[in-house]
């Protein structure tokens, strides 16, 4: 599937300095490694194709800390 960026849609989300900080990192190391500068945009894309990849329960989750334990078990099956 191409993407298009006019198909795109702008979903603001926030988070804390430090994961902020962790993908603006992720992003620099690239390009010191040799690659281009990736965005953050790109990063939380990717990570979203993984989580519809995985088969990922979320029944009866009922918080943040809940749901990244599910998370991880499911990335461990992965």
């Amino acid at each position: 599937m191409i993407e298009r960026k006019q198909d795109y849609f702008r979903v603001p989300i926030t988070m804390p300095s430090d994961m902020v900080s962790y993908l603006e990192n992720l992003g620099i190391e690239c390009k010191k490694s040799g690659g281009h500068k990736i965005a953050n945009t790109m990063i939380v894309r990717c990570a979203i194709r993984l989580l519809v990849d995985m088969d990922l329960d979320i029944s009866k989750v009922r918080s943040e800390e809940e749901l990244e334990e599910r998370m991880k078990k499911a990335a461990k099956k992965y």
